[in-house]
Formats: structure tokens, sequence, C-alpha cells
């Protein structure tokens, strides 16, 4: 036997021997046993230990688990950011001894109206303003508000637009880490488009808390109760203005957002309406809402937190927060300036707890109130709580674009189907070959088998997931490959035809078929990469998928059968072959 089929034999042998090893902890679920192991901190076998970590990975189709597309509702970071841009911007006038009277943001758009003491400040405020925040703000007019001359200044647009393409990355990396923390393996987490993130969470068994833990803002602020109106004056507003705009019973965003703006006029400019649900201690249903009025601004935010930490407290569980230096100062100086007053702590929108500064707090610790109810579903509530703290804050709320939930027994049922079709296609194309080609067949049927065993090795290497469109490329590929043993075939039966001897047949043969087989194969695998590369999800396993099995295809296809057929002639001097 010539050197060169020699080594041709190993290299073939050797792929199948590395495919074996590659997939067999994928077979035997060595990654799930490994994972258990080492989370409980036990040593993990020697025979788990000498295979690759890396296992094919199941897709949400075959595993069930979540699909969500996130919409980042961009219009809250610009509302958000501007909001502390006036607490700078305040700050810096009063150092420069220009006292503004107020800052109000009375749309949340990114536009500033900045009322004034005095007409002679408004050159000085505008030079400041274009001095030290013209790359953020421009000044869109002057005018005159309730009796004050007013500097309205705007978000510039080349800010706005790279505030929001960075509030989408920052919610992305937010919503990544939480995730991380909550402990879900292998998720996928992409932008998609401008505005959205697609989220894949394989394998759950509470789908419900992740998509709470990932849609929770974690806006956390410290915020100033209005006592100007007393209780019943604004419970009394609140249920005129729903009767005059036939606003709908209900405490969600959106309802209280038509309150305030139905109350304009009514109440401070400078303050807004907001509630402290009260839910039931068993069904967690909210049952009624008690509305605080509270001033806009908030004077410390949950940016500022160094920790939380869950504690209980005669068994109610609560969660304990730390500041850091700045939330320390800005903490300490809030509630040395406000003794007797009334401080909201403000969480997502609603008022959690709204305590009377007793003293001065200057220790940087403050604390959240879960009430009672289920002992363990408020301890939950209040580990996923310091969870989103700890992750730090949403730059922008979240809302549900799409959403669909696989359950685990739809994907085994999947996984059976594919299996079972698999398998009948299989059987039929065996006994097709056999039966069409006799003994060549049989030499196709090997060369596809490895086919199969390649293409799910090597899919374990990349750390690919297999889906149900990954499954129906495998299955393409199958098609592909036996369709070059076919035209192999055909080729040689021609060359036999024409009473060429065996070699010089099958020498021809496989001549002849090849610039058809490599041919076809080359523009499929051209597809298969557009598809990759345009694709998202499904069509991009798909695209994977049929990549990898056409250079399988190939390699089976024109080397491992050939090396059978030179075998035979070589090695035992066939001077017919059956096909």
């Amino acid at each position: 036997m010539p050197q060169s089929w020699k080594w041709k034999c190993y290299a073939v042998l050797a792929s199948f021997l590395i495919g074996i090893y590659l997939l067999v902890p994928t077979i035997f679920g060595f990654d799930a046993k490994r994972n258990i192991l080492e989370s409980n901190g036990q040593p993990v076998p020697w025979y788990i230990q000498v295979f690759p970590k890396k296992a094919l990975n199941l897709g949400l189709d075959l595993r069930g688990g979540i699909y969500i597309e996130m919409q980042v509702n961009v219009a809250d970071a610009i509302k958000r950011k501007t909001d502390l841009f006036s607490t700078d911007i305040e700050r810096y006038l009063e150092e420069k001894n220009v006292t503004p009277a107020a800052i109000l943001q009375p749309n949340n758009d990114g536009v500033l109206h900045i009322r004034l003491s005095t007409a002679d400040q408004v050159d000085t405020l505008t030079n400041l303003i274009d001095q030290d925040f013209g790359q953020v703000f421009a000044k869109q007019a002057v005018t005159t508000e309730e009796g004050y001359p007013t500097v309205v200044i705007a978000m510039q647009k080349t800010y706005k637009d790279y505030l929001e393409g960075n509030s989408v990355k920052q919610a992305l990396e937010t919503v990544r880490n939480r995730i991380d923390r909550y402990g879900v393996s292998e998720p996928t987490i992409t932008r998609q488009g401008s505005d959205r993130i697609a989220i894949e969470l394989p394998g759950l068994s509470d789908p419900d808390r992740a998509i709470s833990i990932i849609k929770r803002t974690g806006q956390l602020e410290f915020k100033l109760v209005d006592e100007s109106k007393s209780q019943p004056e604004i419970e009394q507003m609140i249920s005129d203005a729903r009767k005059e705009k036939s606003i709908p019973e209900g405490y969600s965003a959106e309802i209280i957002s038509q309150i305030n703006e139905n109350l304009k006029g009514k109440i401070p400019e400078t303050s807004e309406v907001t509630f402290e649900v009260i839910r039931d201690p068993i069904t967690k249903k909210i049952v009624r809402g008690a509305p605080f009025l509270i001033i806009r601004k908030a004077e410390v935010t949950g940016d500022m937190l160094q920790d939380a930490r869950v504690s209980i407290d005669n068994n109610e569980p609560k969660v304990n927060l730390t500041f850091d230096k700045t939330g320390t100062e800005n903490f300490g100086g809030l509630t040395k300036n406000n003794v007797k007053k009334r401080l909201a702590i403000v969480l997502d929108g609603y008022v959690n707890k709204a305590p009377v500064i007793n003293e001065p707090i200057l220790t940087g610790h403050a604390q959240i109130s879960l009430g009672f109810g289920d002992y363990q579903a408020v301890l939950k509530e209040a580990e996923d709580l310091a969870l989103v703290l700890q992750e730090g804050a949403l730059p922008a709320s979240l809302s549900e674009a799409t959403k669909t939930v696989v359950g685990p027994t739809l994907g085994q049922e999947s996984i059976m189907a594919g299996l079972k079709a698999s398998l009948i296609a299989a059987i039929l194309v065996i006994i097709f070959m056999i039966f069409y080609y006799r003994m060549s067949g049989l030499y196709a049927d090997i060369a596809v088998a490895l086919n199969v065993l390649l293409i799910l090795a090597l899919l374990s290497i990349f750390g690919a997931t297999l889906t149900l469109p990954g499954i129906a490329g495998i299955v393409l590929t199958v098609g592909m490959a036996v369709d070059a043993n076919v035209l192999i075939c055909e080729r040689i039966r021609e060359e036999l035809r024409l009473g060429k001897p065996v070699k010089s047949a099958i020498d021809a043969g496989y001549s002849n078929a090849l610039r058809a087989v490599v041919d076809s194969n080359i523009t499929t695998l051209i597809a298969g990469i557009v598809l990759y590369q345009f694709g998202t999800g499904p069509i991009k396993g798909f695209a994977v998928t049929l990549s990898i099995g056409i250079l399988t295809t190939l390699f089976t296809s024109i080397v491992v059968t050939r090396l059978i057929y030179d075998y035979r002639v070589m090695k035992h001097k066939v001077e017919r072959i059956s096909i």
C-alpha cells in the first residue's frame, strides 16, 4: 500500500476517535454532573476530568426555556440624566453666585427651564451654561414663567444620540450581570437593532421569577414628602382627577402619569403624586394604594449605593443598604437639614416607606422593609431586590416586546420527534443505498455515519447550540452527502460499462464526479455563510450546522469512501466491485 494511503487512513481513524472522545461528555451528561459536583464543592471523578468540559448544548426548543425581547425605553434615560444634570447645574450656579429660583423639567424630555430671581442674571447664566455645559445643553429660548425670567435649555441631539446608544449598551450589561448572578447556565444575551435586547434562558424552572428580575428597573430614590397638602386633600384631588378624565382604577406607571398630568396647576410644580401599593399578604395582589405627594427631584439615589444585603429582623426579611462616600455625605446632609420631615424611599416609582426623620443619619446606612406574609416568598423577594440593587439600576425601564416560553415537556417531545424522524430517514437511506448500490452503497452509508459523527463533534468543540433548525441542517447535510455518493457511484458505473478495469473506473469515477460534488457544496456553503451573517437565532443555528456539515461531507465523500475502494483494489486485488 502506498505511504500516502496509510497517512490518509490514520487521519480518518484519528478523526473518528477524536469525534467519539468529544461526544462522550454529551452522551453521558458529564457537563451536568460536573456542574453539580463543582457547585457543591465535591471533587470531580477522574473519568469525567479526562474528557473536555464543553458538551453539545441544546437550544430552547429542545431543552425548554424563555426567549424574550426587551424594549429599552430610552426616553427614561434622557429624563433621569437630565434630572442629574439639573442638580449639577444648581450646585454649579450656586458656586458662581447665581441662585436659580427653580430648575424644572416640565415635560421630562431633556428640556430644562431655569428660573432666575432677577433678569440681569440671564446673560451670566447663558454664558456659564455655554462655558461648562455646552457639549450637553444649548440655549433654546429666554422667556418669563410665573413672573421669573427663565432660560430654557435643551439637550443637544448629538449627546442625546450618545445617551440612547449608551443606555442600551449599559442595560445589556446590567441584564447580563443579573442573569449571571441568578445562576442561569448558558444564557444568550444579544442586542437586537437600536433599542432591543434579546435574551435566551434555557432550562429554567421558574421563568416568571427570572423575567421579574430582568424587567425590574431597580431605580432607588430618596425623596422628601411634600406636606403642603394634607392626606385627605391629596386623596380628594386624585379622586376628582380620576372622575374628570375617566382615569381607570389602578396604580400602573401609566395611570400615575395620567393623574400627575391632570393635577398640573393644583399641586406644586416641583412635586408629583405617587403611591405606596398595599398587597394582600397571601396572594400578593395589590388591594389598595396609599397616595403620597413627594418632591420630584431625588436627593439620594441608588447610584450611590455601596452594598445591599438581606437581613432578618424579628422574623422579617429586610434589605440593608450601605452608601458610598458621596451617598453617605448626601444622605447625612439630607437628614440633617430635614429633621422631623418625612423621607420617602421610592423604588421603581413606588413609595416603599415614608418614615419621619427623627435625627440626622450620618452612618450611611438605611433599610428597606418588605412587609409580612409568606416567609419564604418575602425572603425570596428580599433576595431578588438585593440582587437588583447590587448589580445597579437599569439606565432605563424595559418592556416586553416579544416572549416565547418553551416548556421542558415540549422540548422533550421535540427531541423525541426529531430523533424518530432522523432514525426513520437514516434507515430508509441505508436500505436504499445498499439495495441500489450493494456493497458500494454500504461504503457510502459508513461515510454518511462518520459525517454525522464529525458534525456533532465539531458543534461540541465550538460550543454551538443544537436547535430544531440545527437538526434540519443536519438532515439536509445527510441528503447532500448521499447525493455526493450517488454521483460518485453513478460515474464509476458508467466507467465500468465502458469496459474499463476496476481501478481505472474508480479513478475516472471520482475524477468526473469531483467537480459536480465540489460545485454544489461550495454554492450551498456560500448560502450558509450569508445566512449566518444576516440571520438571527434559529437561522444562525441552521447556518452553522449546514456550513460545518458541508465541510465534513466533502471530507467523508471524497476521502473516506475512496480509501475503502483503494483498500479493496490494492490490498485484496479485486477485479470486480459490487456497485
